[in-house]
């Protein structure tokens, strides 16, 4: 009878076999895959109606469109807006999911969205204070039908690449030995196993990428400087827009905060769209009337003075709407505004995000369309905020946000003499 004898004379002996001789280098960790949540808004203030929106961010990869499907399933034929952040990723895969974007008439507003929680229910803000969407990304936002791209996003495009990797399975085994009788058995056994993913070329993507690319941003409506512009910039470097670059090969069809996209409002929709504000027409600048001055806010100390704003109200581009006016001033000495942001909290509202987006004048009025009917039901003690961003580092962060009532911060009876009819 043979004695079996389960002596292992080794454990510790470890002896990796790799799919490759070679050393190869450590894997780049890929980026977070694209992940498209509905949300609901968790801005104070906005229950019992707060918007709803998809969130998509993160990178476009293999499973991305499908990721897409069910989420527009799962809307069970409500058709809400959608907020993307990205930082681009497969072309090909990027391209189909903006067809259906269109197929399903969704519009897009780029902006991250900050979750507070994800279950049960996903609620988050609207995060616009570096809007990102860059190389395949901005070919998904390409199929919204409609595209707000606040102006200090950063919109990148450059040639399309393709891409080969290698994967290495890496195999761990232990030595074991074992005493059969008058013998000693070696075998290995299995402790770990794992896989890596390292780029190994990356070239210019052919003729028939380009090609495809150009069919589908023709298919969407997209002016082909578009394209121009993507496919002159060499593939390692990023071309970022500038906003009248946005406009002008229409990936963007308005500048402006994405909240609008959650408001219905639609300051500067191109003819031919339906409206939602009763197809009143878009006034040109050179009609709309100068604002009149309601008064001004004082926000608090300032570096040996006091910082305030100086509101106004004005006629809207369209019958239903106002234009509500902010400028920042230190004593009487205007404050830089360009790339500043007053959010505005209202009862029943989406956030309304107030903005310069006059180049030429740095120091004029941060301003917003808005509903005349939002304003003009206000009460005197209807609780509204102000937050502007970014604030002076060498300032007291309090001034920078202000609660209070509509009678406090946006002068309600001067306001409703100028604005209500």
């Amino acid at each position: 009878m043979t004695r079996l004898a389960s002596l292992i004379l080794a454990l510790v002996l470890a002896v990796p076999a790799r799919a490759q001789q070679e050393a190869k280098p450590a894997a780049t960790p890929a980026p977070e895959p694209m992940r498209i949540v509905l949300t609901r808004s968790a801005e104070p203030g906005c229950e019992p109606n707060c918007p709803e929106w998809l969130a998509a961010q993160g990178a476009i990869t293999n499973d991305t469109l499908d990721e897409l499907r069910r989420a527009l399933a799962a809307l069970q034929g409500r058709k809400l807006p959608m907020l993307v952040y990205s930082t681009g990723g497969t072309v090909e895969v990027a391209i189909a999911m903006g067809e259906l974007l269109r197929q399903h008439g969704i519009e897009i507003a780029v902006a991250r969205t900050a979750f507070t929680q994800r279950e049960p229910v996903a609620q988050g803000t609207v995060d616009e204070r570096s809007p990102l969407c860059v190389s395949a990304c901005t070919l998904f936002i390409a199929g919204g039908t409609r595209r707000i791209i606040p102006p200090q996003s950063r919109i990148g495009v450059h040639q399309q690449t393709v891409v080969e990797t290698e994967t290495t399975t890496v195999r761990d085994y232990q030595i074991v030995r074992r005493r059969e009788g008058d013998r000693i058995v070696e075998r290995r056994e299995l402790v770990n196993e794992s896989k890596q993913t390292r780029t190994v070329k990356q070239e210019k993507a052919t003729g028939e990428i380009d090609a495809k690319m150009a069919r589908y941003l023709n298919a969407m409506g997209l002016d082909r400087s578009f394209l121009e512009m993507t496919v002159s910039t060499p593939a390692d470097t990023m071309r970022y827009l500038k906003p009248d670059e946005m406009l002008s090969t229409t990936i963007a069809t308005q500048l402006g905060s994405a909240a609008l996209i959650l408001s219905g409002l639609r300051a500067g929709q191109a003819p031919g769209q339906p409206s939602g504000l009763n197809a009143a027409p878009v006034l040109p600048a050179t009609l709309i009337a100068p604002a009149t001055p309601i008064g001004s806010v004082e926000l608090g100390p300032h570096r040996g003075g006091a910082l305030r704003l100086a509101l106004a109200v004005g006629e809207g581009r369209y019958q239903q709407t106002a234009s509500l006016q902010m400028r920042l001033l230190f004593g009487n000495a205007p404050v830089t505004t360009r790339l500043r942001t007053v959010t505005l909290t209202l009862p029943s509202s989406p956030p309304i995000a107030l903005r310069n987006e006059d180049g030429a004048d740095p120091d004029g009025p941060m301003s917003a369309d808005i509903l005349r009917d939002t304003l003009c039901g206000l009460t005197d003690r209807s609780a509204v905020s102000l937050r502007i961003e970014p604030r002076e580092e060498d300032s007291r962060a309090e001034i920078w946000a202000k609660s209070g009532t509509a009678s406090e911060l946006l002068r309600l009876p001067q306001l409703r003499a100028a604005a209500c009819r």
